[in-house]
């Protein structure tokens, strides 16, 4: 058994939690999800993400069906981290074309202004996923 396995005292207590959680954001029309209660008891346990996830879904199954998996913050944060890595591949395949084209003797840089373009594109997106992690963590 793992050194992380909590008793049955502190699964109490880290029901109770989830139990208050949960019943404080629809006294404050807050919603709520179980990726915001996994994380919630990661940070006040200590608990691994995926043993935390796994008791808020027990949980959640049995009391409380209604809380959905994902907000839609929740759930766009990780696709701008995509793109973000997409337009930068994009950006270097096209600087890489542009010293291809350059060896030709024919201009290059409308390719490396296409790339510049998109590698810009992919740190603006990055740091936009930044900011809404940020300012999804400064709502809690």
């Amino acid at each position: 058994m793992s050194s992380t396995t909590k008793g049955p005292e502190d699964n109490v207590d880290l029901i109770q939690l989830i139990a208050s959680e949960i019943k404080e954001s629809r006294e404050q029309y807050r919603p709520t999800s179980r990726q915001r209660l996994a994380e919630l008891v990661q940070e006040r346990t200590g608990m691994p993400h995926a043993e935390a996830t796994a008791l808020v879904d027990t949980y959640c199954e049995e009391n409380e069906p209604g809380v959905p998996y994902y907000l839609q913050e929740e759930f766009a944060i990780p696709y701008l981290k995509v793109i973000a890595v997409l337009n930068v591949l994009c950006g270097i395949a096209a600087c890489y074309y542009g010293v291809k084209v350059l060896k030709t003797s024919k201009p290059g840089w409308p390719w490396f202004c296409l790339g510049t373009t998109f590698c810009g594109l992919g740190a603006l997106a990055w740091v936009k996923s930044l900011e809404r992690y940020a300012a999804r963590k400064r709502q809690r």
